[in-house]
């Protein structure tokens, strides 16, 4: 089953600076770090309007899917609440369209 978790996090003030060198040294950590079983990419983004808003997007592929999030959404959720509100949303993929060609998932 494919799925995905999108963690935003809406950094405080004066904490825009440090919150994307933590989240790029995080996104970093995460390519480094022992293989997740099931997580197939990580991804880091920043607002295109607003300062100070980031999300990082786990994409899993796993048997089960984990409706509360992967121990991994979890822990990240946890430490980035230091630098301002956090929302952690899990996501099932339905339907993906990549090149004009749609495939659609079986659940």
């Amino acid at each position: 089953m494919k799925w995905l978790e999108t963690i935003k996090v809406q950094a405080a003030g004066d904490q825009e600076g440090v919150m994307e060198k933590e989240l790029t040294a995080l996104a970093h950590d995460l390519g480094k770090a022992p293989e997740c079983p099931g997580l197939v990419e990580t991804a880091l983004y920043s607002h295109a309007s607003v300062p100070g808003h980031f999300a990082i997007r786990l994409f899993w592929d796993t048997q089960c899917l984990q409706i509360q999030g992967s121990l991994l959404g979890l822990s990240l959720t946890q430490t980035l609440k230091a630098f301002g509100l956090v929302d952690h949303s899990v996501w099932i993929e339905i339907r993906k369209i990549q090149g004009g060609r749609e495939n659609e998932q079986q659940n």
